[in-house]
């Protein structure tokens, strides 16, 4: 039994910056070419598979989310959705609850973070954790028995498949991020430490924990650069630890649904037809979308 967890923004944003928009809202005219193409990545999912279980994941916490309190500079650079964006991110919700998905946004986690405690109770469930991303801070969740999927880019990925690309363990990347930084979410790594040097390090020892307990060997390891790796970590050492919290998944969240909780119910085709028409895309989905289960009532 799987369950399939959408990181959804990943393939929103997909949509949004490829599709042309050839789409508009009956009401207000914005544009639903983002829509359309997260309607269409649903449709083929529930096609392809038919599962029993999915859930996808929103973000509604950029600037006010619990690592922004921990850190200001977090995602400092990123801005924040204008009217007509937000219009089909909201949009792309309403989307998964007439096509009976069971979804989730918070003001204080991150869809990863959401993903993260729905794949604990999944696991708690006795079902395999299907994540559904291209995102490498998402790999850290992968177990043994979870696969990792960017649909319609490659097949489903196991930890050793993912393991073997990194190089590294997928328990390790967080560790990683914290050494090496990461632009995309501004989070700042150590100072002269790159992607090598970062995986040499996780190669030697399992977690920056350790690193920091080991300093002094540090300078004997096979690594170039080794003799000054000390006194860099231990100069960045209050940074790092902070790093490392804030590229962490969280994976306890009691509000996040468990997986009697993220069944699939089946499409609600009179609301999907009406959705459909609202959003501009008239019959372009209802073909397909009848060939799918129904919600029953």
């Amino acid at each position: 039994m799987q369950a399939f967890l959408i990181d959804s923004s990943i393939y929103i944003f997909r949509s949004y910056f490829t599709l042309p928009e050839n789409w508009r809202a009956t009401e207000n005219q914005f544009s639903t070419h983002a829509v359309y193409g997260f309607t269409a990545f649903l449709l083929d999912i529930l096609k392809q598979k038919d599962p029993g279980h999915i859930f996808c994941a929103f973000d509604e916490s950029l600037g006010c989310g619990f690592r922004h309190q921990l850190c200001s500079d977090y995602k400092a650079t990123r801005e924040l959705p204008d009217e007509a964006l937000a219009f089909q991110l909201n949009a792309c919700r309403q989307l998964c609850r007439v096509m009976g998905i069971s979804e989730m946004a918070s003001t204080i986690y991150e869809a990863d973070d959401l993903i993260g405690a729905v794949a604990t109770k999944v696991r708690q469930g006795d079902a395999q954790p299907v994540i559904v991303s291209r995102d490498k801070d998402l790999t850290q969740l992968i177990q043994a028995n979870d696969l990792y999927w960017d649909f319609g880019k490659s097949h489903p990925k196991t930890q050793r498949d993912l393991e073997m690309q990194l190089e590294l363990g997928c328990s390790q990347m967080a560790d990683y991020l914290a050494l090496m930084g990461d632009s995309s979410d501004n989070i700042a790594g150590v100072p002269g430490v790159g992607v090598k040097t970062a995986k040499q390090l996780l190669s030697h020892y399992a977690s920056v924990d350790v690193i920091m307990e080991h300093l002094d060997q540090l300078q004997d390891l096979p690594i170039r650069g080794a003799k000054k790796l000390a006194d860099k970590l231990d100069a960045s050492r209050e940074q790092l630890f902070l790093s490392r919290q804030l590229a962490t998944i969280v994976t306890e969240i009691d509000e996040a649904p468990g997986l009697e909780s993220v069944g699939w119910q089946g499409i609600h085709q009179d609301a999907f037809a009406i959705f459909c028409e609202e959003m501009g895309f008239a019959n372009a989905f209802s073909s397909r979308a009848a060939g799918l289960k129904s919600r029953q009532f």
